[in-house]
């Protein structure tokens, strides 16, 4: 009998907590702020409040996009993150990719100035070559993170509104489309903003599909590196000499310099570099020991799609490993990016 009486207690209490959550998710709409954010999209490009009104009352509560956004892998140590993107794995798979879509990935370079080898890398780190493009629902993923008091939520919120531009513009319906818990669609992993900017037809059939059309997404990203200030031939990143003589790296870390000053302050490269050429010092924590890179323009560009020096570092050295293996093969006659 006491059992019975704790267990009609339990729910008394978790009933109301229950029904608050189902609330919460069913009448999403009927937020202030989300019904404001109707009214400007309504105003400003011409949606049907009711329609969208009716797009967000199906709009899912989901905590768990929140809890993601919080401990992102890029905060990871640099041996950590190493490991599990620039694996065995993605470098072999990556000259799979590579040699499938060699003459779209040469069209590419030639038209963009990518090197193949960072567009596969990109995609590799991506998706792994469009395996895994995201379970969540777009329009969820994006609605928690724009309506949630986070510093961000300004960010996401203009994603928000690229996203529902996104899906009129190309007729998907806002609801079905999938892609990571930060909103990023497709194969590339664009967020809507980029995928509406930078995205391109290159397959030439009239219709630009980032999901399942590789040619697309092959042109895509070399799009958006070129767009970005992709330096063709240009240096990308480079150990420091010596590192273990210099004292003062951590307290130089993120700083940009002419590779004179760099010189001046006895740090150099096995690269050969005029002496106007700038680099940013970059820093690699494995916590108990530390890896100091030059960072030059291209590994800047990396950063425009992904802001971490981890993501960036893991891009180039990708690349080269998959450059690598691919010039031991003998239909691999290309030349290496620096």
């Amino acid at each position: 009998m006491l059992r019975t009486i704790r267990i009609l207690v339990l729910l008394l209490i978790c009933l109301p907590l229950f029904s608050g959550c189902m609330k919460e998710q069913t009448h999403f709409a009927k937020r202030q702020d989300v019904q404001e954010f109707i009214t400007r999209m309504s105003s400003k490009h011409g949606f049907k409040q009711q329609e969208l009104a009716s797009l967000f009352e199906q709009v899912q509560v989901r905590p768990d996009v929140i809890r993601l956004t919080k401990k992102p892998l890029e905060k990871q140590t640099w041996r950590k993150y190493q490991t599990l993107f620039v694996s065995a794995w993605r470098i072999q798979h990556g000259v799979k990719f590579w040699d499938q879509y060699q003459n779209t990935l040469y069209r590419a370079h030639q038209q963009y100035g990518i090197p193949p080898s960072i567009i596969v890398a990109t995609l590799g780190i991506e998706t792994r070559y469009g395996k895994n493009m995201g379970g969540y629902r777009v329009i969820d993923s994006l609605s928690n993170l724009a309506f949630n008091q986070t510093p961000r939520a300004p960010y996401f919120k203009q994603e928000l509104e690229q996203f529902l531009l996104l899906s009129r513009d190309n007729q998907l319906d806002p609801l079905t489309v999938k892609g990571s818990y930060a909103g990023a669609i497709g194969q590339p992993q664009f967020m809507p903003s980029s995928y509406r900017y930078y995205a391109v037809d290159f397959s030439g059939n009239g219709n630009i599909d980032l999901m399942y059309n590789t040619t697309d997404v092959i042109g895509s990203i070399a799009n958006y590196y070129n767009k970005n200030g992709w330096v063709p031939g240009g240096k990308i990143a480079s150990p420091i000499r010596d590192m273990r003589i210099h004292r003062n790296l951590a307290a130089l870390k993120n700083q940009k310099k002419t590779m004179a000053e760099w010189k001046k302050l006895g740090i150099t490269t096995k690269l050969t570099h005029s002496e106007q050429e700038k680099a940013t010092l970059i820093e690699l924590d494995n916590r108990d020991t530390k890896e100091y890179w030059l960072g030059y323009r291209n590994f800047e560009v990396i950063k425009r799609y992904n802001a971490s020096n981890l993501y960036a570092m893991a891009v180039f050295q990708l690349s080269r490993y998959i450059d690598d293996l691919r010039g031991q093969k003998p239909h691999g006659s290309h030349k290496k990016s620096a």
